[in-house]
């Protein structure tokens, strides 16, 4: 018997009946054959209307049917009066709906809405349901105006279910230079509403055939601006999120992007994730486009999220519900509204998920890879920036999150397990545990700057030795598995180069900030050297490139050579990726030569002591 077809194949192979694997931005039979791929047939129907497929394939019309197997009414063509979606039983309900839980329909982003995000943080004695019959359900809701009063029937309009931009929505998405296609994912939301939707849990389907999933939670559905965030949210990581090009990755078997299949679920059943979601895209917004028009949902969402990571935190919780708080942690970290140690929060988490015990199967798996990769990331490009801790992290928490050997055998998927760099890092995971450990110490070190009658520790050249032991070992081990593997490195040529650059920066870390080398020792100007040469080889329209800015920065902290200095500065200007103040860089960089200069053997941490505090960079993602 024929194997049947899954929903959601691309038109291409739904006309040619073949099988679809569902890859984004084109499926692998498009890719074969030269077709054109097109994403908005990418889309899940509901369970509802699933349902009313089959229920409608009969000749039996609906005045002849059972209320239980009559169909589902169809949305209305733009030119005719809506039509009420069908009655919602009070058991479909979502749980816990919040205390804005109403829009009769799509407004602007940055105009208030008929009952707006602030209501949100209103008590929860503000909304009262009440129950009108078997099928229907009335809220009542206190928005932002106490006289703005509204209501929930059983006439729930489409636009809630899949909203219609207005046309100025999408006019306003039209200038997203750095984001193509913004614009055609915005006008494929409207197809996602030609059925009905169930607003009841979501649907155990397979991760790896979710892109969009839905229906909407009940937080999005009042409100046109997060599904609007949303949206950009999911092109943003698309775009931004992974350091590699597609065209060097996208052709693997069963290979998706690993942001887009895992995320989305993730946020769509967890509240604090989600709320950091849309705190993180109304900042990339601001940041890309120079306006505020998501500020006031970007504040109330940041509320959000931190409220509802207390809350969990206090709960019991199950291995999923950690790796989304983590994601969460570490977002609101750096794109947050409030002042919180989102870093320490997301650190006890990651210890408390790595210390349950796991089986085989469970040791690595993408929604685990995900959030421990962002963490361990952001730990790095942290620590090993010129940011003054005010607590310390310590050795002992950082060799705790270290990657385990069947995390690094793995390397995400059996897909890249002749590469020698890990597809989400870009670099080496082998190189992971002693920047982890490079990090820790160099946090000792600035606190000490902090403390100036704190004896030193008697384990300190220890400690220094080990982190050395592991960098060293870290390259050797990828140079045999390079040179012994029948095949090669699979990995491109310009992941090639930023490995190589990264375990230059690492030396640069380990030997001219712990062991105190000056920038003008030989060994220090040859591994800037290097760096300078390695990123030269990526070219500047590679996605690599957005991983750049850590061993750029690093190694720009020791060029001594103008020529040197003029070329990381020039690929510095545009780093590209994941938007993000991280301060000043290139003016950072000029800042501290010209401290270096007037005394060029000034060791670290002596040197980043006399740096004025609006150049101390703190993060190097």
């Amino acid at each position: 018997m024929q194997r049947r077809r899954l929903r959601g194949a691309c038109l291409q192979c739904a006309r040619k009946k073949r099988k679809c694997d569902h890859k984004q931005p084109q499926c692998s039979q498009c890719l074969k054959h030269g077709q054109t791929c097109e994403l908005q047939t990418f889309k899940l129907s509901t369970l509802s209307k699933f349902s009313s497929r089959q229920t409608t394939a009969g000749p039996e019309s609906p005045a002849s049917q059972s209320p239980s197997t009559r169909s589902h009414p169809r949305p209305p063509p733009a030119s005719q009066a809506s039509v009420p979606a069908p009655t919602l039983v009070v058991g479909d309900v979502v749980p816990d709906m919040p205390s804005c839980s109403a829009q009769t329909g799509s407004t602007l982003p940055g105009e208030p809405s008929p009952c707006g995000d602030s209501s949100f943080l209103a008590p929860d004695d503000t909304s009262s349901g009440v129950f009108n019959g078997p099928g229907q359900l009335a809220m009542t809701i206190v928005g932002d105006d106490d006289d703005t009063v509204e209501n929930i029937d059983d006439s729930v309009s489409m636009d809630l279910l899949a909203p219609s931009f207005d046309p100025d929505v999408l006019e306003l998405t039209s200038n997203l230079d750095t984001i193509p296609d913004a614009t055609e994912l915005l006008i494929s939301m409207r197809d996602l509403g030609n059925g009905s939707a169930v607003l009841g849990a979501l649907p155990d389907l397979p991760f790896d055939q979710l892109y969009c999933p839905m229906p909407w939670p009940a937080d999005m559905l009042v409100s046109s601006d997060r599904r609007f965030l949303w949206q950009y949210f999911l092109t943003v990581a698309e775009a931004d999120f992974l350091c590699l090009d597609w065209d060097d990755v996208g052709h693997y078997y069963d290979f998706q992007h690993p942001y887009i299949t895992t995320l989305p679920q993730m946020a769509l059943s967890n509240d604090a994730l989600r709320s950091a979601i849309f705190c993180f895209a109304a900042a990339q917004y601001e940041l890309r486009h120079g306006r505020d028009d998501f500020a006031r949902t970007r504040r109330i969402a940041g509320s959000e999220a931190s409220r509802a990571l207390s809350t969990q935190v206090t709960q019991g919780t199950n291995d999923a519900a950690l790796l989304s708080m983590i994601s969460a942690a570490t977002l609101l970290q750096y794109f947050g509204t409030e002042r919180h140690d989102y870093q320490s929060l997301a650190a006890r988490l990651a210890l408390q998920y790595l210390s349950r015990p796991k089986s085989l199967s469970e040791a690595s798996t993408p929604f685990q890879e995900i959030p421990l990769t962002e963490f361990r990331w952001s730990i790095i490009s942290t620590l090993c920036s010129l940011h003054q801790p005010s607590v310390s992290l310590g050795t002992e928490l950082c060799r705790m999150i270290e990657m385990d050997e069947i995390e690094i055998k793995k390397n995400y998927s059996t897909a890249f397990q002749h590469w020698v760099s890990h597809p989400i890092y870009s670099f080496s995971p082998r190189l992971v545990n002693p920047l982890l450990r490079i990090g820790a110490l160099l946090e000792t070190q600035l606190l000490q700057l902090q403390d100036t009658d704190a004896l030193p520790d008697p384990s300190w050249t220890t400690k220094v030795d080990e982190a050395e032991d592991m960098l060293l070992h870290a390259q050797d081990c990828d140079m045999n598995a390079a040179s012994n593997s029948v095949l090669g490195s699979g990995d491109p040529a310009a992941v090639i180069a930023l490995n190589a650059s990264m375990y230059a920066a690492g030396a640069i870390l380990l030997y001219a900030r712990l062991r105190a080398l000056p920038a003008t020792a030989p060994f220090i100007r040859r591994q800037t050297q290097i760096v300078t040469d390695e990123v030269a080889k990526i070219p500047t329209d590679s996605r690599v490139g957005f991983a750049l800015v850590f061993p750029l920065f690093i190694a720009g902290c020791e060029a001594v050579e103008q020529q040197m200095r003029d070329t990381i500065v020039d690929r510095l200007r545009e780093p590209g990726g994941v938007t993000y103040i991280r301060g000043d860089l290139v003016g950072a960089l000029k800042h501290i030569w010209e401290i270096r200069d007037l005394e060029p053997g000034l060791p670290w941490p002596n040197w980043v002591a006399q740096v004025d505090p609006c150049y101390r960079i703190s993060c190097l993602f």
